[in-house]
C-alpha cells in the first residue's frame, strides 16, 4: 500500500508537542550525575551526546559546499553519495524522513537496509526476524545548496542547508542510542535536530560557508554551544580578562604602563568596532546620553539649592562633557560611564556646610581638595595600590557600596517631591501636581524597561521602547506640565549664556582666599581619595564580572591615573569631579551588548552573548552632553519634579541586578517561590538571612554617618568594609567557606556557582530517554503515524515509494515482495 499522506502543519504540531514534553522534563539528573562524580559527558542529555558523536562521522569528503541540485531527488541521491564514499561495499536507503525543516535547514533520516541473505534471512512465515545486525555507528552528510529551495519548511521558508544522517534499520546504533528502543530514539534524533538548528548559528555559519572545512568547524562550534563547553570558555576568557591587570608589578608606575600597553594593542579595534556594530552603538549612545543628561541636571539643581548656587546644572554639564570627552579618546577601558555622581555630590554639599561653618570660600577650599586629591590618587596608581581592592573587594562590598548609592538616589528623588507640601512658596495644587510629574516618569521609565521581556509587540518595537523609554518619559512629563497651565511648578535654574552659576572666573584662583586653606584641604582631600579608591575600583569590577563577558580587559591603574588628572582638571575649573558612575556603568555594558532570554523555573532572565567594546559610542554620548548647551531654554522647561522622578528611576534600576537587593526580597517570599540560585540551593535560609542583616547594618552605619555631623568621613567607613568582611566572618565562624563561596561568589568558577547560566540545566532528557526497554508493536505504529509521510519535502512522492513501517516491512517479506531501495 502506498504510505499515508501526512500536512506539514501536522508534522510541526507534533514536533512541538515532543520538544515541549523534553524541555518540560525533571531537572535533576544532571545536578545528580555530577554530585555523583560522573563525567560530564554522560551527563548531558541523551540528544546532546548523539549530536556530538557525529562529529567524528563529518569530514570534507562527506560535504557538498554550494551544491547546484535543486529537486529533492537529486539532493538527497547526492547526500547518499556522500555517505557511500566514506564506506566499503553497498548502501542501501529504505525509509528516509524528515527530522526538521524550518529556519532554512532540513535534517533528514535515512534507513540503511539491512542484507536479509543467509543468517539474516526472515524466516518463510514472516513472523519475526532471524537476526539483528551488530550496532554499528551513524553516518552523516552534509550539503549546502548555491540557491535557497523550498522544500516545503513548517515556517515557509526556503532551504539552504539539508543535512542528512544515516542509521541501521534495525536502530541499534552504537553510543547515547544504543539502549534505545527504535521510537526514543527516532524521538531523541527529532529533538536533536530540532535544539541544533533553532538554539545555535550552524545555519548561519553554513549559509556563509565556501568550504567544507568551515561547516565542519560550524558544526563542532554548534555541539560546543549545545554542550555548555562554548560558554564555559567564554565566562573562563571573561573571568580571566575581568582580572587582567590587577597584579601588584613591584615596579613604579609598573601597572599603568602595563595597563597601557595592553589597551594600546586594541586601541584602534576600540574605534573600528563602533562601525560594526552601528545599531547597537546608536541605541546604546542615545540611551546613556539621556540616563546621564537627567542626574546632571537633576544633580545640578540640587547642588544648587543646597550650595546657595556656587555649584549648578551648568557645572555639572560642563565636568560631565569635558571630562567625557577625554576619558573616551585617553581612557584605558572608555565603558565605564565617568560622571559627577551621588556620592561625589553629596561630599560637596558637606564640604559646603563646613566651609560656611568655619567662613572659608568654598570654591577655593574646593579646588584645593581636588589638587591634594588628584595627587593621592596619582601615588595610589604608581604603586599599583589598586590591584588591592580589584582582588579584595567581593561582592559583599560591591553590594553594600551600590545599594547604598541607589539608596541616595531614591531618597533624595523622595525627599524632594515631598518638600514641596511644606514650603510655603509652592502651593498645594502645584505641590500635588509636582509630585504626579515624579511619579509619572518614575512610571514610565519602568514600563519601558519592563516592555523589554514582555510579550506584546515585536522585538524591534520592544527593544527600541526600553532604549528610549527613560528620553520619552521625561519628554512626555514636560510636555505634560506645559499643558497643564498650572503656575508655581519649580523649574530648573540655569544661566542662558555659557557661564557659571555665580559670577566669577572659570578659573579658580589658588592664591586667593585664607593662607591656611591649602592645609585645611588635606583631610576632605584624604576623604575623597578613599571615596574615588572605592568608587571607581568598584565601578570597574562590576563592569568586569564574568557575567557581563568583556573580553579586552579592564585598566585598573592606568584608569585610575587618568581620573587623577581630571579630578585635578575639574576642580581648577570650579566643576565637581567626575567618578566612575553606578549604576550607569554596568548599564552602558548591557547597552552594548548583545543578549538573548532564557528561562530558569518559570523566571525569565538574560544572558549577555557578547559586548560590543569601543570608543566610539562613549565619545558620542559626551558629545550629545556638550551639544546640549545649544539647547539650554529648552532645558529650563523641564520641571524639577520630573528629575526628581529620573532620580527615584535610577536608584530603583541599580537595584536589579544587586544580589544584596535580591536576599532582602527572598525574606519576604514563601520558601517554594524563591528563585532558583545557588545560594538558596546550598546554603541553609537563617545563613542567607544571617548573611544579609550584617549588610543590612552595614548600609545602616553608612547612612548614619551621612546625616551625622561627621558626613565628610563616610568614604573611610567604605573603605572599611574589605577588612571588616574578612574579620567579621573569620572571627564568628558563623559561615563555612563553601556558603561564603555561593553568597559572596567568590574564588568559584561561575559555572559551577551560578546556575542561572548552565546550559544543561534548561535540557535535561524527559522521562522517556531513560526507558531502555524494546519497542513493541504499537512503538512502531506510534512511529508511523508521526514520521511514515516521509520528508516535509512536498511533492517528493517518488523518494516515498519505499517507506513502510516495520509492521509493513514483515507483511512485505511474508509475501516475498522485494524491496528496490536507492543504492550507491
Amino acid at each position: 500500500a502506498p504510505p499515508r499522506a501526512m500536512r506539514a502543519s501536522d508534522d510541526a504540531g507534533v514536533d512541538r508537542d515532543v520538544v515541549d514534553r523534553a524541555d518540560d522534563a525533571g531537572r535533576d539528573d544532571a545536578s545528580t550525575a555530577r554530585a555523583k562524580g560522573v563525567d560530564e559527558e554522560t551527563a548531558l542529555p541523551l540528544w546532546t551526546r548523539f549530536l556530538c558523536e557525529l562529529r567524528g562521522e563529518l569530514s570534507a569528503e562527506s560535504i557538498a559546499v554550494r551544491s547546484h541540485t535543486w529537486r529533492e531527488i537529486d539532493i538527497v541521491s547526492s547526500l547518499v553519495r556522500k555517505v557511500a564514499g566514506r564506506t566499503t561495499g553497498t548502501v542501501k536507503i529504505g525509509r528516509v524522513f524528515t527530522a526538521a525543516n524550518e529556519r532554512g535547514c532540513a535534517a533528514l533520516v535515512g534507513e540503511e537496509m539491512e542484507d536479509f541473505g543467509g543468517e539474516d534471512e526472515i524466516s518463510r512465515d514472516g513472523d519475526v526476524m532471524a537476526k539483528r545486525l551488530r550496532p554499528r555507528t551513524c553516518r552523516v552528510a552534509v550539503s549546502t545548496l548555491e540557491r535557497d529551495v523550498n522544500l516545503g519548511a513548517v515556517d515557509g521558508r526556503n532551504t539552504k542547508v539539508v543535512l542528512f544522517v544515516t542509521v541501521p534499520q534495525s536502530l541499534h546504533p552504537r553510543g547515547a542510542l544504543e539502549d534505545l528502543s527504535r521510537l526514543e530514539a527516532l524521538k531523541t534524533m527529532k529533538m536533536g535536530f530540532r535544539k541544533l538548528i533553532a538554539e545555535t548559528d550552524f545555519v548561519r555559519d553554513c549559509r556563509g560557508a565556501k568550504m567544507a572545512s568551515e561547516v565542519v568547524s560550524a558544526y563542532e562550534e554548534a555541539c560546543s554551544v549545545l554542550t555548555g563547553q562554548h560558554f564555559r570558555r567564554a565566562e573562563a576568557e571573561a573571568q580571566m580578562a575581568s582580572k587582567r591587570g590587577a597584579d601588584f608589578t613591584g615596579k613604579f608606575a609598573g601597572g599603568i604602563v602595563s595597563d597601557f600597553k595592553r589597551r594600546w594593542a586594541v586601541y584602534k579595534s576600540d574605534w573600528v568596532d563602533g562601525f560594526k556594530a552601528p545599531t547597537k552603538c546608536l541605541s546604546a549612545t542615545l540611551f546613556m546620553y539621556f540616563a546621564c543628561l537627567g542626574p546632571a541636571i537633576a544633580f545640578g539643581g540640587l547642588a544648587y539649592k543646597e550650595t546657595d548656587g556656587h555649584v549648578g546644572a551648568m557645572e555639572y554639564l560642563c565636568s560631565q562633557a569635558l571630562s567625557g570627552i577625554i576619558w573616551a579618546v585617553f581612557s584605558g577601558q572608555p565603558e565605564i560611564v565617568l560622571r559627577p555622581a551621588g556620592p561625589q555630590t553629596v561630599f560637596l554639599i558637606e564640604l559646603f556646610k563646613r566651609c560656611k561653618a568655619w567662613r572659608i570660600d568654598f570654591l577655593v577650599t574646593s579646588a584645593w581638595v581636588g589638587v591634594w586629591t588628584g595627587i593621592f590618587m596619582l601615588c595610589i596608581a604608581s604603586f599599583d595600590a589598586c590591584a588591592w581592592v580589584a582582588n579584595k573587594c567581593t561582592k559583599f562590598t560591591q553590594d553594600i557600596f551600590s545599594l547604598f548609592v541607589c539608596a541616595i538616589f531614591i531618597f533624595e528623588g523622595f525627599k524632594n517631591l515631598f518638600t514641596y507640601f511644606s514650603d510655603d512658596k509652592y502651593s498645594t495644587a502645584a505641590a500635588l501636581f509636582s509630585l504626579m510629574l515624579g511619579v509619572m516618569t518614575l512610571q514610565l521609565g519602568l514600563w519601558a524597561v519592563h516592555l523589554r521581556s514582555s510579550p506584546y509587540m515585536n522585538a524591534t518595537i520592544r527593544e527600541l521602547t526600553a532604549d528610549f523609554g527613560l528620553a520619552s518619559a521625561v519628554i512626555i512629563a514636560s510636555v505634560t506640565a506645559k499643558l497643564s497651565k498650572i503656575s508655581g511648578l519649580e523649574h530648573l535654574q540655569i544661566s542662558n549664556n555659557f557661564e557659571p552659576s555665580m559670577q566669577r572666573d572659570w578659573w579658580i584662583d589658588l592664591g586667593s582666599g585664607d593662607k591656611f586653606i591649602p592645609l585645611i584641604a588635606i583631610f576632605p582631600a584624604l576623604m575623597l581619595t578613599a571615596l574615588y579608591y572605592v568608587d571607581m575600583n568598584v565601578a570597574t569590577l562590576l563592569c568586569n564580572t564574568p557575567r557581563l563577558k568583556m573580553r579586552k580587559g579592564a585598566a585598573y591603574h592606568y584608569n585610575f591615573a587618568v581620573l587623577a588628572i581630571l579630578v585635578f582638571i575639574t576642580s581648577m575649573l570650579g566643576l565637581p569631579p567626575p567618578t566612575g558612575s553606578l549604576p550607569h556603568s554596568p548599564q552602558y555594558v548591557l547597552a552594548l551588548s548583545d543578549v538573548e532570554e532564557y528561562t530558569v523555573d518559570g523566571e525569565t532572565r538574560t544572558k549577555v552573548i557578547k559586548v560590543h567594546e569601543q570608543r566610539l559610542s562613549p565619545l558620542l554620548v559626551n558629545v550629545l552632553v556638550a551639544l546640549s548647551f545649544v539647547v539650554i531654554p529648552a532645558l529650563k522647561s523641564i520641571p524639577m519634579s520630573v528629575l526628581f522622578g529620573l532620580f527615584i528611576y535610577t536608584g530603583i534600576m541599580g537595584l536589579y541586578d544587586n544580589h544584596f537587593w535580591e536576599r532582602i526580597t527572598i525574606a519576604f517570599m514563601e520558601p517554594r517561590l524563591h528563585p532558583p540560585t545557588s545560594y538558596v540551593r546550598h546554603v541553609p535560609l537563617s545563613r542567607v538571612h544571617a548573611f544579609t542583616c550584617v549588610q543590612i547594618a552595614c548600609v545602616g552605619v553608612l547612612w548614619g554617618i551621612r546625616s551625622s555631623p561627621i558626613a565628610l568621613t563616610f568614604p573611610i567607613f567604605i573603605l572599611a568594609l574589605m577588612p571588616l568582611r574578612i574579620l567579621l566572618f573569620k572571627k564568628f565562624n558563623m559561615f563555612s567557606p563553601e556558603w561564603l563561596e555561593l553568597l559572596d561568589a567568590k574564588g568559584v568558577k561561575p559555572y559551577e556557582v551560578d546556575e542561572d547560566n548552565q546550559i544543561m540545566e534548561d535540557g535535561r532528557e524527559n522521562k522517556w530517554l531513560s526507558n531502555t526497554g524494546k519497542a513493541s508493536a504499537s512503538n512502531f505504529m506510534e512511529f508511523a503515524g508521526l514520521h511514515e509521510s516521509g520528508p516535509a519535502f512536498g511533492n517528493a512522492a517518488s523518494l516515498h515509494a519505499h517507506t513502510r513501517s516495520d509492521a509493513d516491512a514483515m507483511i512485505t517479506a511474508r509475501n516475498r515482495i522485494p524491496l528496490t531501495p536507492l543504492t550507491k
